[in-house]
């Protein structure tokens, strides 16, 4: 049977509100959608439409919800079983399930097919159908037509190559009120300026991803393009932008010249072209001049209520340049250059010690070194977490701030209702912000929250496509729901963009593990640079290889010279191996020493075999976590 380019909507009667505000969305946006309307779920012409219908569609998409959650019984579910009867014919990369929740039920509560675990969920959950989630669909239909680069929005034709309607349709798809901005070129005599014309783009970006109408690819994706040839049609194309924002920055001294382009990618007409020579105090004002000519030039709008915040801007330019220094110096990851990093942004509190955005470097800078797997020594909690109360304190309005205390609430302090308030108030002072999304992300499903989790993640990855950590963000939230698949997917792609990333490596590693897939993890596994990780995976897939006199050699060298770098690892190593009455020994040593990654333990698959025993339920309580 040939395959329709439609999406089937199945749900429980008592859902067909949901179902029809879904399929009236999904409609206007030019997708085909199979929707059954009648109350009436009987009769042979009527049962063999629904499955001729099931055997043909482009996506299924199951609503789940406390109302599917009652009935054991109903057709439903049998649609649900031809579906995932159908989708064990298809090639594992093949997307065909999209699970969507449309109440608050929890993922690991919801009675469903195991085949649904498997891949994303999607929450709507107060009826709230997001353009993202639109997008998404059209992507997987655009995907299964084998047109991954081009997102067709109406007009559907049979050819497997794009026709000119459905390119016309594609580019329709990009938001006219659309623009990246690149990184402006250092063109100082020494060169030796480019944290400071990386930083004058990255302040630029910030401003604009506030304007409510415009949409703004975010660093990683606009900075992916640096140093390479992408003529701006195709850069353009590549992020899905209408305009491109580039320029040139030269200083000299207390000096810059600062030069600016607004370019229509289409044509590469140049709307708009300036070049200010100012003194270098004069910085944020030509930062905060270059955004308002922007949001002039494509007619965006602020909302009344909306106010614009130069989160980088300091009474004191030397601290500025201190504080992009630092941010430069993070950038590189290594020990040594992490201790550069906190002695310049020390160089700008002494300049301007109300610096809010340094407070917040410093805050999820330790947080961050800590989760990569460096060596927690290196940190000083308790400068973290007074860093972080500082951001706050200085700029209650900057959703950054409270993001960062949000990570230190929960991974140093446990504290579960202050970093949910924490994240909660940050994505409502800045919903686009990417770093804020994979951070609620992940909180939520630490507590247990996966479709919501998972939701939040993938926002962060549409914000922000290129950028590593976001995919390695929802490759966690798949990994922490028992969807290791999806989990798996995600992984690969970070691991695509970053090959080195020790995080994505070690995750990925870890999910072969639990998959079976034990010599590919011994692959994955060889590439990974942080030696106590590197081990404590070996001694796993050693002991699944049969091997456990090989296991317990290296156990016994990480325990050496790691013990108290990694105690949590230790345990995770003993609990693969079924010796429980050691995993929870060097669990509460773990405990006891505050490791940071006790922030996951209450959803970690490796402990799901401990979980009933009481010792486990102590361990939380004493994490302030409750169930």
């Amino acid at each position: 049977m040939t395959e329709s380019k439609a999406v089937f909507l199945s749900y429980a009667a008592q859902d067909a509100e949901a179902a029809q505000r879904l399929c009236a969305t999904l409609r206007d946006a030019g997708i085909e959608v199979w929707f059954d309307q009648s109350e009436l779920r009987g009769g042979d012409a009527w049962d063999a439409a629904i499955r001729k219908q099931i055997k043909a569609c482009a996506l299924f998409i199951p609503l789940i919800s406390a109302n599917s959650q009652a009935r054991s019984e109903g057709y439903f579910r049998l649609e649900w079983k031809l579906a995932v009867d159908r989708s064990h014919l298809m090639a594992a990369d093949k997307a065909f399930l999209l699970p969507v929740v449309v109440d608050a039920i929890q993922d690991h509560d919801a009675r469903v097919p195991d085949k649904f675990r498997e891949v994303q969920w999607t929450s709507l959950v107060a009826g709230d159908i997001s353009p993202a989630f639109v997008e998404r669909v059209l992507r997987l239909l655009s995907r299964n037509e084998g047109n991954a680069s081009i997102p067709i929005r109406a007009g559907f034709g049979d050819s497997s190559l794009p026709s000119a309607q459905s390119v016309a349709a594609a580019q329709r798809e990009i938001p006219e009120k659309s623009i990246a901005v690149l990184p402006f070129i250092d063109m100082s005599p020494q060169k030796d300026q480019e944290y400071f014309s990386d930083g004058l783009a990255e302040a630029l970006i910030d401003l604009l991803t506030q304007v409510q109408d415009l949409r703004v690819p975010a660093r990683t994706s606009s900075f992916s393009f640096k140093g390479k040839s992408d003529d701006i049609a195709t850069i353009a194309e590549k992020l899905r932008v209408r305009h491109i924002l580039e320029g040139s920055v030269r200083k000299a001294g207390n000096t810059i010249r600062v030069t600016a382009h607004l370019i229509r990618a289409d044509n590469g007409y140049h709307l708009w072209s300036r070049t200010y020579d100012r003194g270098i105090k004069d910085i944020f004002k030509v930062q905060d001049e270059i955004a308002c000519i922007v949001v002039e030039a494509l007619k965006a709008k602020l909302l009344p209520t909306q106010g614009v915040v130069n989160s980088h801007q300091t009474i004191n330019t030397d601290a500025y340049e201190h504080y992009l220094l630092a941010k430069q110096f993070l950038g590189r990851r290594t020990l040594e250059s992490a201790r550069h990093a906190v002695s310049e942004l020390r160089q700008a509190l002494a300049l301007d010690p109300n610096y809010a955005p340094v407070y917040v470097l410093l805050a999820m800078s330790a947080v961050v070194w800590i989760l990569e797997g460096n060596d927690p020594a290196a940190v000083k909690v308790e400068q973290a977490i007074a860093a972080a109360e500082k951001a706050v304190a200085l700029a209650p309005e900057l959703g950054e701030a409270y993001s960062a205390r949000s990570h230190v609430r929960w991974l140093l302090q446990w504290d579960w209702s202050g970093a949910q308030a924490d994240i909660e108030l940050a994505l409502k002072l800045n919903p686009r912000s990417e770093a804020t999304q994979r951070r609620y992300g992940l909180f939520l499903a630490a507590v247990g929250r996966f479709p919501e989790g998972i939701a939040a993640a993938q926002m962060a990855t549409e914000i922000e496509p290129l950028d590593v950590t976001s995919w390695i963000m929802l490759g966690g939230c798949h990994y922490a729901a028992g969807q290791f698949a999806a989990a798996h997917r995600a992984l690969s792609r970070a691991l695509e963009l970053s090959p080195e990333s020790t995080l994505a490596t070690e995750l990925l590693a870890g999910t072969e593990l639990i998959i079976g897939q034990t010599t590919q993890a011994l692959t994955t596994n060889a590439r990974q640079r942080n030696e106590p990780w590197r081990w404590s995976t070996l001694a796993m897939a050693e002991h699944t290889l049969g091997h456990p006199q090989e296991s317990q050699r290296i156990l016994d060298e990480l325990i050496s010279k790691y013990s108290e770098r990694v105690p949590h690892r230790i345990a995770v190593i003993y609990a693969w191996r079924g010796e429980t009455e050691l995993a929870f020994a060097w669990l509460e040593r773990a405990c006891q020493q505050r490791e940071l990654t006790l922030g996951f333990l209450q959803i970690e698959p490796w402990f799901s075999s401990m979980r009933d025993d009481h010792r486990y339920r102590a361990l939380l309580r004493k994490m302030n976590f409750q169930a």
